[in-house]
């Protein structure tokens, strides 16, 4: 009896040695494993669905976007700028705010605000705004130094075609570009594959990982889905200089007076098919509140969001496969020919449809006015294409 019961207290001394043991491992070892597993690049889960948005660039969207703001001029020239300090200063492009003192800007939620050009420079193109209604609120993290590499996944953010809240995706394809768009010399640029489009002049450049501003999204490639970024460390010290002792007068750009001042530029026939296509860019993301911000107020009286949505809940995704914009008098038609695919009967079935939206501007924005819709069947669909080849 006693001969066990000094075994069972044995176990027992064990058993709580080991497990102090334990709770040391746990404290010193492994928390270093866990402070380096949260440094190092983790691999993407081999089950994530490919094209979803991960849940911390969703985050990182969310709440850059309250700090971009919608730079409006009174000729109706529309640009993009961001928060880069505590005192209420917006950076910019030195073309959006040109020949100018004063603008408003437009915060996320709808607020407008007056603002005053307080540095301009010449040169290079990149400007500050102040605007008094946004000091002491938290600004948008800068990258300090041009670390950008190759491939690195990027979001470019601003107001293209004036569509405030506007995100696209893509990856820095190129380093050290160098443009000349007089009057402004372009020098160490980061070529981007985000879309960038009139409007986004201004907006910033963030990396997708950390939600850090490292560029200026400023020029892109006429007809080509090739944008141009400033790197936000080049110029710093700048722009932190008219922050600290804002310029007494701005410099003049008179070869910048004889441009367009409508708040878009491009043909009419690019911002419809712009238009359309950013539509089912959004709808294949599953932005639904975006999408049908695209339609004109007119038709959103004809149908409500919630109908709308439902409208999409068997489609799992739509391919635009052509495009055709027709000029009218006060608006575009574009005809949108599409793959979808989608779920009838608990089957996945593939379908082709041809859609048709009058496409024109409603108080300086462009929205799709109404749509017609038919789908096509094999026959029809091969028609279709010989009638555009033929135009």
């Amino acid at each position: 009896m006693k001969r066990s019961w000094i075994i069972s207290l044995l176990a027992t001394l064990l058993i709580l040695g080991g497990g102090i043991a334990g709770v040391f491992y746990v404290i010193h070892a492994v928390e270093e494993d866990m402070q380096v597993s949260a440094v190092l690049a983790q691999p993407p889960a081999d089950d994530e669905e490919a094209g979803e948005v991960p849940k911390g660039t969703q985050e990182i969207i969310f709440e850059s976007q309250k700090l971009v703001v919608q730079i409006e001029l009174e000729d109706g020239t529309v640009g993009s700028g961001f928060l880069y300090n505590d005192k209420g200063d917006i950076m910019t492009n030195a073309h959006v705010v040109a020949n100018t003192e004063s603008v408003n800007v437009k915060t996320s939620d709808g607020k407008k605000m007056p603002g005053d050009v307080i540095g301009l420079s010449r040169d290079v193109d990149v400007a500050v705004v102040r605007v008094p209604g946004m000091k002491g609120k938290a600004p948008l993290p800068v990258r300090e130094e041009d670390t950008a590499e190759l491939l690195d996944e990027v979001l470019a953010l601003g107001s293209p075609l004036g569509l405030q809240n506007t995100v696209t995706r893509g990856e820095i394809s190129g380093l050290d570009r160098t443009l000349d768009i007089e009057p402004f010399h372009y020098k160490n640029l980061y070529q981007i594959s985000a879309p960038i489009s009139p409007g986004n002049s201004g907006g910033p450049l963030l990396d997708r990982k950390t939600g850090e501003v490292i560029g200026i999204n400023s020029a892109k490639m006429d007809e080509e889905t090739i944008g141009f970024s400033i790197p936000v460390a080049d110029v710093l010290p700048m722009v932190r200089r008219w922050s600290d002792s804002p310029m007494r007068s701005l410099p003049e750009f008179p070869e910048l007076t004889d441009q367009v001042t409508s708040p878009v530029t491009g043909t009419d026939a690019e911002q419809a098919s712009y238009m359309v296509q950013y539509f089912y860019d959004s709808i294949n993301q599953g932005d639904f509140v975006t999408a049908y911000s695209l339609l004109s107020s007119s038709w959103q009286e004809d149908i409500s969001f919630e109908k709308f949505r439902s409208g999409y809940n068997n489609t799992l995704s739509v391919q635009v496969d052509n495009l055709v914009a027709d000029p009218k008098e006060d608006q575009v038609e574009v005809t949108a020919f599409l793959s979808a695919e989608e779920t009838i009967d608990g089957e996945v079935q593939k379908k082709k449809y041809k859609v048709v939206y009058p496409v024109k501007k409603e108080n300086q924005s462009v929205k799709i006015w109404n749509g017609t819709g038919e789908e096509l069947s094999t026959n029809e669909e091969e028609e279709a294409k010989e009638e555009e080849t033929e135009d």
